[in-house]
């Protein structure tokens, strides 16, 4: 299975952008093929953004994402 390999930040972007894509689209009062091309990699940035994957990323083996650090306090 794909690992995480996006950072909180770049969720963020990925999300808003794309959102703000998929709007415009909505807004279309016609669609051509390159609208449909817009709309296509619209979700796939949305979709990056909700599950924190992205393949091209994973295949050039680009990583953003930071675990959370948990420290024990053994005293």
């Amino acid at each position: 299975m794909l690992e995480r390999n996006l950072g909180n930040i770049e969720r963020v972007i990925r999300l808003v952008f794309g959102l703000g894509l998929l709007f415009w689209a909505y807004t279309q009062t016609t669609m051509n093929a390159i609208d449909w091309f817009v709309v296509i990699i619209s979700v796939m940035l949305v979709l990056n953004g909700i599950f924190s994957r992205c393949f091209i990323w994973w295949i050039l083996g680009l990583n953003t994402f930071k675990p959370a650090t948990t420290e024990a306090n053994c005293d």
